[in-house]
């Protein structure tokens, strides 16, 4: 085997695709249309393979022009196949995306067969799961050419899929959101999707009628029965509308077509230029007895749950309030404080036990401003030990009123104790091996983040929570990993639907990170301010607070951080 150097490698063939026009610069003036026509997909120009080209343009074009398939049929691309590989290939397999960088194929001239190797950044499955990959990672790619009768050479063997690069990746695919339901059918519960922008409406519909992730899908509901599919393969947009046809199979009942209904407008109409949705069934209008209309997950209360001086407070974005002398001081070593999202109840750890409070109620609680020496209490606050362990992580509320936690301890399982009092353990066959570092419950209470640590090494997974139509927590589902190259962390909390941070551990001299990560998307590293011990966040990046260990408290700012509040050992808004 010898090997040759390409200059044109494959890895640079998909770099920039596009064409750009002239601006005339003679002729006369002529008065223009002031009517902005709606921006359409780009469409880039494509070439199919020269009579002349030797194996390494065929290779180069037919990655150049599989690249640019993503934005039309791919017809281009299969010019440069043989016709039993232009038959097989399937360009919608996978889709792998590098960020940067190139190698040297190898030739193999006894068997004409090209392999190099392109560093990977991520790769889409068939369905637009995404999955981020490590700094290490590579995509091996092989192909092997022959001549044609007419002694053209042609791409004779590959595997199915494409590659692209990230630049061209961010511009022909979109994150959608495919909206399924909560247990109780009142909560919309997303789940990203990478999907070509070329007749997204049609890629969205397909995937949300096939249902969730295997991960997620008995903590969701869905209004489609395993028998549905689209009528007609082409989701059609006109005047803003979009008309999905679905099979007679597609037919549920009452209450499924209408929460079927409701999840196609609540997802078309994310996308660009979809205003409304018509869904017709074997042609005809989909009808139901009722109706079902899915709400946002709540919205934390914009006064956050704060621990300051040693007893419970609040910080409500301008001023800081503790509880008077009488109330009484929190337990030594207290830590881990949680809020319930109607803010009648804390939840936080003191030595080795679960407690709860209602010190902070706002029906009843007297709040003194926290801008000086407060005193000390004589006695410990008012709280009910729900829950006993070793040692366990802060914890979390989720929007039924159940407070979950864990033992730090390898095989300790998770615990959730409701609004009553009533502690139920949770066995998750996953988590045998791990410690657990921190938890949060998602806003819509179907799915659970934890940061653990396996062999050493630190993992952060997200989990389906199963529970009944009133909302107990029954078990929880296998989870899948998120958050690629994320370090050690200490706290988790959910930013959005489906963004969770994760602060790191204290570096000397150095500003704490905070790694943002998207479930099903990219992982953004963000540095905070010095010793950062805690995060918290109300509703999305803008309202993030990072608690330094001497108390301070800054807020994301853009890309900057602002103080905001001082002399707070922990912040916490509901969740």
């Amino acid at each position: 085997m010898r090997t040759m150097t390409w200059t044109a490698l494959a890895a640079a063939a998909v770099l920039a695709l596009g064409a750009c026009a002239a601006i005339p610069d003679s002729g006369p003036v002529e008065e223009g249309n002031a009517d902005v026509s709606p921006v359409e997909p780009l469409v880039p120009i494509q070439e199919g393979p020269g009579v002349a080209d030797g194996p390494q343009a065929i290779i180069t074009g037919f990655l150049r022009e599989s690249a640019s398939g993503i934005a039309t049929n791919f017809d281009v691309a299969r010019e440069f196949l043989t016709a039993d590989a232009a038959a097989t290939w399937d360009p919608s397999a996978r889709t792998l995306v590098y960020d940067s960088g190139a190698g040297t194929p190898e030739w193999n001239e006894a068997t004409r067969t090209a392999t190099y190797e392109v560093p990977l950044a991520s790769a889409v499955d068939d369905s637009g799961r995404r999955t981020d990959s490590g700094d290490e990672d590579v995509a091996q790619l092989e192909f092997t050419v022959e001549q044609d009768s007419e002694g053209q050479w042609r791409i004779s063997k590959l595997d199915d899929g494409v590659i692209l690069s990230q630049a061209n990746f961010d511009r022909f695919f979109r994150p959608v959101d495919l909206v399924f339901a909560t247990a109780d059918h009142t909560t919309v519960v997303p789940e990203v999707r990478w999907l070509p922008d070329n007749n997204i409406a049609t890629a969205a519909s397909r995937e949300l009628i096939e249902g969730p992730s295997t991960w997620l899908a008995d903590a969701v509901t869905t209004g489609f029965p395993a028998t549905a599919a689209l009528a007609v393969e082409s989701v059609v947009v006109t005047d803003g509308t979009a008309t999905v046809d679905l099979t007679p199979g597609s037919a549920g009942t009452d209450d499924q077509r209408a929460l079927a209904q409701e999840q196609l407008r609540l997802t078309l109409t994310s996308l660009p230029a979809v205003t409304g949705v018509d869904v017709r069934i074997a042609g005809l209008p989909i009808s139901a007895a009722g109706s079902v209309v899915l709400e946002a997950a709540p919205v934390p209360d914009e006064t956050a749950a704060a621990m300051v001086q040693g007893r419970l407070g609040t910080w409500d974005g301008e001023q800081l309030w503790a509880t008077p002398l009488t109330v009484g001081a929190t337990p030594e070593g207290a830590r881990g404080i949680a809020r319930s999202y109607d803010g009648s109840t804390v939840a936080f750890v003191a030595g080795g036990s679960l407690r709860l409070s209602g010190a902070l109620d706002p029906e009843s609680a007297v709040l003194v401003e926290a801008d000086e020496d407060l005193g000390e209490p004589s006695g410990l606050v008012d709280s009910a030990v729900v829950a006993d362990g070793v040692d366990l992580v802060a914890p979390s509320f989720d929007r039924h009123g159940y407070v979950w936690t864990a033992q730090r301890s390898i095989g300790a399982g998770l615990l959730a104790v409701a609004p009553d009092g009533t502690a139920t353990t949770l066995p998750s066959d996953w988590l045998q091996t791990r410690s657990v570092i921190a938890l949060s419950v998602s806003r819509d209470g179907a799915r659970l983040v934890v940061v653990s640590r396996s062999g050493g090494q630190p993992v952060v997974e997200v989990a389906g929570i199963v529970r009944d139509a009133e909302g107990a927590p029954l078990g929880v589902g296998e989870p899948i990993a998120v958050g690629t190259g994320v370090g050690a962390g200490v706290d988790v909390v959910w930013v959005d639907d489906s963004t969770v941070g994760v602060l790191g551990e204290v570096a000397d001299g150095a500003p704490t990170q905070l790694w943002s990560v998207e479930v099903g998307g990219a992982t953004t590293l963000i540095p905070t301010v010095r010793d950062g011990v805690g995060v918290a966040v109300r509703a999305g990046e803008s309202s993030l607070l990072v608690v330094a260990a001497d108390g301070h408290v800054e807020e994301r700012s853009g890309s900057s951080w602002v103080p905001v509040t001082d002399g707070v050992a922990e912040l916490a808004y509901s969740g």
